[in-house]
C-alpha cells in the first residue's frame, strides 16, 4: 500500500483553518442557531447535546458548519478534541475557541480524516505540543501542518466503511 503523508491544510478546500465566532453563549432557543463549544464535544468526537446553548449574533450565519467540516479545540485540557460535522446533528455555529477545516472530498475521504483525528497517532502528535505545566494550546497554522498518512482512496474507503459500521 502506497501511503503518503499530506498536511491537514492541503486536504482542505481553502488550504487553511478558520477560527469560530467570538460571541457569548445564550440560553438555548429554537429561534437562534445552536452554539457548538469545546464543552459540547466529547473525547470520542461525539456531541453532548444536553447542555447546548445558542448564539445571538448578527454574524452567526457566517460561522455555520457545513458537511465535511471538522473543528478542533484549540486551548485548555481539551486541546485537540475534535468533531466531524456531517450535517446529521442539526445546524451549528462554531465558537471562537474552535478551529475549522473544511475537508475537500476530491482530495481525501473526509471521514478518513475524521477517524485519523481520533487515533492514537493523532493524540500523540497533539500531546507533543503540551510541554511541562503549560496549558495546552494550538493554532490554525500548526494544525494545518499536521501530517496525515493518506493511503490510496480504495483503502481510505475500506477503512471508513469498517469504522462507520462499528460506529453504527
Amino acid at each position: 500500500m502506497d501511503i503518503k503523508a499530506q498536511t491537514l491544510a492541503s486536504l482542505s478546500t481553502d488550504g487553511k483553518g478558520s477560527y469560530g465566532i467570538g460571541a457569548s453563549a445564550v440560553e438555548r432557543s429554537e429561534d437562534l442557531y445552536a452554539y457548538l463549544r469545546i464543552t459540547d464535544i466529547r473525547d470520542d468526537g461525539t456531541l453532548d447535546l444536553a447542555g447546548l446553548k445558542s448564539v445571538d449574533d448578527e454574524n452567526a450565519s457566517q460561522y455555520l458548519l457545513k458537511p465535511n467540516d471538522i473543528v478542533f479545540a484549540r486551548t485548555g485540557a481539551s486541546t485537540g478534541r475534535n468533531y466531524f460535522y456531517d450535517g446529521t446533528d442539526g445546524d451549528f455555529v462554531y465558537a471562537g475557541f474552535l478551529i475549522k477545516f473544511s475537508i475537500d472530498p476530491n482530495k481525501v475521504n473526509p471521514k478518513y480524516v475524521k477517524y485519523y483525528c481520533l487515533s492514537d497517532d493523532y493524540r500523540g502528535w497533539i500531546h507533543s505540543f503540551n510541554t511541562g505545566s503549560t496549558r495546552g494550546n494550538i493554532n490554525a497554522q500548526t494544525l494545518g501542518k499536521m501530517p496525515i498518512p493518506i493511503p490510496p482512496r480504495p483503502q481510505q474507503d475500506s477503512i471508513v466503511n469498517i469504522l462507520s459500521s462499528i460506529d453504527d
